[in-house]
């Protein structure tokens, strides 16, 4: 009855280590490589190209994070806090909130559902 129980929350967690995973994979190998207009929004954000490096490195690792199950809820983490610096420097770009704050929540669900429990 417990496996029952429990069945959607795996799916759930599956689905969203995918999704997120691949997502950020992707963002990522964008932002080091400077493809996908990464060169002129950083640019245009005025922080340097050294930002860009640096969080895309931030989501390559968060994205391999969340593939490993034992290290889920920090990859999550990890993008949850990436993807949500994100959000807050897209309230300046409108076009861009939605998909950082819907990528932020989609980060944020699967932290919680695979944080550790302590009993």
């Amino acid at each position: 009855m417990a496996e029952t129980a429990n069945r959607p929350r795996r799916i759930a967690i599956w689905v969203l280590r995918v999704l997120l995973g691949l997502a950020f994979l992707t963002i990522g190998v964008a932002k080091l490589t400077g493809s996908l207009h990464t060169v002129q929004t950083f640019a245009a954000f005025g922080w340097g190209q050294w930002f860009r490096y640096f969080s895309g490195l931030l989501d390559l690792t968060g994205a391999l994070l969340v593939f490993v199950p034992r290290w889920t809820c920090y990859g999550a983490l990890l993008l949850t806090g990436t993807v949500g610096l994100a959000t807050v420097l897209s309230l300046t770009r409108p076009s861009d909130l939605w998909p950082a704050l819907t990528l932020t929540l989609l980060a944020g669900t699967l932290a919680w559902l695979t944080r550790p429990r302590w009993t």
